[in-house]
């Protein structure tokens, strides 16, 4: 890896500086990740199944090149003629993740904070998407699930009964008119923070889906803060700091929480979150409470 990150910084020296300094910061990340006289993030994709997510992310800062509010990316080559992997070089984004610093702020300040987001979102939902069958998507995702559960006897028959009509009502709730492109990761380790204002990073999970689904992340950090946050900033969670967020979304981007049905198709995203972490990690007794509480909630 020192050959690679060497040749990427002399075939980039006239933007990254000829004596430039790369430092390894990747723990934590899917990628490779280099910081670049702190004012660039080489990233390097060494594993090839992350490769889509990968695609995925340039593809996203193609389309958000005039926000500003995420950062920058300089350069990107998926060709791996001169190294071989995908690799990018986007601007260090200044600050700390929001989870470090969450519960020291005012009530003032987090509301601010999730204005500063909302606004984030909205422009990158100005950004359309092809219109696709989203209650096919959701059941292609649920039904193998459902069947790997039951193989393994993860359920009772009453339990199986619940998921099962639960499953039904995809069809009533999901139904979708609008695809925009979403960042589907919104959580706060991807959100940094420096100086009172905010930037989103991280856009490997990126997808064209309807504007709704940018809140299942949220919604889920919302309810479960320790869930996405660091080893670190886990120590800091509080549901009490969490519980007005969806009301300062409701304030500043009413698009969002006026959806149609809004709770149910959560839960239904929900419900698929869980039994995927389920079928893979059985031994955890709360994935299965999660997973039938989703389904009771899709119920109401």
């Amino acid at each position: 890896m020192e050959k690679t990150i060497s040749t990427i910084l002399s075939l980039h020296s006239d933007l990254l500086g000829k004596d430039a300094q790369a430092e390894r910061i990747n723990v934590g990340f899917t990628n490779t990740i280099y910081n670049v006289t702190d004012k660039f993030i080489v990233k390097i994709c060494t594993k090839e199944t992350k490769e889509p997510g990968f695609l995925k992310e340039i593809a996203f800062y193609t389309a958000n090149k005039e926000n500003r509010k995420i950062p920058q990316l300089f350069y990107a080559d998926t060709s791996k003629n001169t190294v071989p992997y995908y690799y990018s070089i986007l601007e260090k984004a200044k600050g700390v993740t929001l989870y470090n610093v969450w519960h020291t702020f005012s009530e003032d300040q987090r509301e601010d904070v999730i204005r500063q987001l909302c606004d984030i979102v909205k422009e990158i939902h100005t950004v359309s998407g092809k219109k696709y069958d989203w209650v096919k998507y959701n059941q292609e995702a649920f039904i193998p699930l459902f069947e790997k559960a039951n193989e393994n006897n993860l359920f009772s028959d009453t339990e199986i009964s619940l998921l099962k009509k639960a499953c039904s009502f995809i069809e009533k709730y999901l139904p979708s008119e609008e695809f925009v492109l979403v960042h589907n990761d919104l959580h706060f380790d991807n959100i940094i923070y420096n100086d009172g204002r905010i930037k989103l990073i991280d856009f490997e999970r990126s997808m064209v889906a309807p504007p709704d689904f940018e809140l299942d992340i949220l919604y889920r950090m919302v309810r479960k803060p320790w869930k996405f946050a660091s080893e670190e900033a886990e120590a800091y969670t509080s549901l009490d700091q969490y519980e007005n967020i969806m009301g300062y979304v409701q304030k500043y981007y009413p698009r969002l929480t006026d959806t149609p049905h809004l709770y149910q198709r959560l839960a239904i995203y929900d419900m698929i979150y869980f039994l995927r972490q389920y079928v893979n990690a059985p031994q955890y007794d709360d994935l299965h409470h999660d997973v039938l509480a989703a389904a009771e909630n899709i119920l109401k």
